[in-house]
């Protein structure tokens, strides 16, 4: 998983936390959603609260 999580290192800290809800929202695989939440993980980021995490 650290291998393909290395694909979402592009996206800023708000645009990985804004494709994680869009991909909650469309009903995206959950390889592909925890593959996003592996990545927020790795930051230290709050998909709850972003405006918090991102400050």
């Amino acid at each position: 998983m650290q291998d393909r999580s290395l694909l979402l290192r592009p996206l800023s800290d708000s645009h990985l936390i804004e494709v994680y809800h869009e991909a909650k929202a469309m009903h995206l695989s959950e390889e592909f959603i925890s593959l996003i939440e592996h990545a927020i993980e790795q930051r230290g980021l709050n998909v709850n609260d972003d405006r918090k995490s991102l400050a």
